[in-house]
């Protein structure tokens, strides 16, 4: 490098490039391997080099590193608990991916069920009440909270522990948010719902570009002769409508609501789907709901994820007054891990209801 200025790395050797240019002071490669950590990252679906990774950023004290490795394990953490590389985690490790409200997950019962599993595999029984407390049980239904006290080998040890949780939920789901409030519920932070990508909170809309493309195909006369012309255009938006639940509380489980949501590649695009466009920026995301009381004591901090199409998180984006500005294909911006494809394909709601 010092002769060419031209230095290769993959994921294989990004580690030992990135420990020597910390060491020799070559800042120019050490900050180009942070940007490229969002790029390597995907490329190990075993989650083993990730892994090794974040050790090595404990190790180091690199706090950078340590978050974009965090934030990956916590956006894919559906199929990080799948992975043979959940039961290398340490429980130090565990308990600071449990704190985060970012975890993308089928639902907190999943979540559950997994650490549960960690806990047996490694033995590390005296970890329970350290590592449990992090559930949010609020966030389980009832009636799962109750197969939990029947199946669950750790509810049987530690029923003390856990009896005083389940008590809490059974309340959350059996009175009203009003209610809720008088007792200060809120300020929990267990009744935060995490990113649950369950069919009962999330919808995915396919946005893939191949596959909206339309092709037209016309004839034309040049001067000399009769040219056949194909061509492609983006149609209207993709578009779809979901109902959800108005809140996580089983009390509201028949109170639904109804949820459109667009994605607008251009200006133009959005005309066609007979829509207001106020808009700037392109391409972009809109989620709105359909009829909500003003005085509501619920209101919503919803996400949208922008998954390859191995189903792998590339973004976790927030939606701000129902819309969320994203990035164009062919764009790989700083803090979107990148896609083998080299873009995302689907787009996925993700209706998050929190006590206004």
């Amino acid at each position: 490098y010092f002769y060419t200025k031209k230095i290769d790395i993959n994921l294989s050797s990004i580690k030992c490039i990135h420990n020597m240019a910390s060491n020799y002071g070559v800042t120019a490669i050490r900050d180009y391997c942070d940007k490229l950590f969002y790029k390597l990252l995907p490329q190990d679906p075993s989650f083993k080099h990730q892994l090794e990774l974040y050790n090595y950023a404990e190790t180091v004290r690199d706090s950078l590193l340590k978050e974009i490795c965090m934030e990956y394990f916590a956006w894919n953490c559906e199929t990080f608990i799948r992975s043979p590389s959940w039961y290398e985690v340490t429980g130090d490790q565990l308990n600071t991916l449990l704190l985060r409200s970012d975890i993308v997950i089928w639902n907190e019962l999943s979540l559950f069920k997994a650490v549960e599993t960690w806990i047996i595999h490694k033995k590390k029984t005296e970890l329970t009440h350290e590592l449990m407390d992090k559930i949010r049980f609020h966030m389980i239904p009832p009636e799962d909270l109750s197969r939990i006290q029947l199946q669950s080998k750790l509810y049987e040890e530690h029923d003390g522990f856990f009896l005083k949780r389940f008590l809490k939920a059974f309340e959350f789901h059996s009175v009203s948010v009003e209610q809720l409030n008088k007792e200060r519920y809120f300020s929990d932070l267990s009744l935060e719902p995490r990113i649950y990508i369950s069919s009962e909170w999330s919808a995915a809309l396919d946005i893939d570009p191949i596959s909206n493309m339309r092709s037209s195909s016309s004839m034309y006369y040049n001067g000399y002769q009769y040219v056949h012309q194909v061509s492609f255009t983006q149609p209207s938006s993709p578009t779809m409508t979901f109902q959800t639940s108005s809140f996580t509380s089983a009390f509201y489980n028949s109170d639904t609501v109804l949820w459109t949501a667009h994605y607008h590649t251009s200006l133009q695009s959005c005309k066609r789907s007979k829509v207001r466009c106020p808009y700037n920026i392109y391409p972009i995301a809109t989620l709105n709901i359909k009829h909500q009381n003003k005085e509501s004591p619920v209101q919503y901090q919803n996400k949208v994820l922008l998954l390859c199409s191995n189903n792998y998180v590339s973004y976790v984006h927030d939606v701000k007054q129902g819309n969320a500005v994203l990035p164009s294909f062919k764009g790989q911006g700083l803090f979107f891990f990148g896609c083998e494809s080299g873009y995302f394909s689907t787009l996925k709601f993700v209706i998050r209801p929190m006590y206004r």
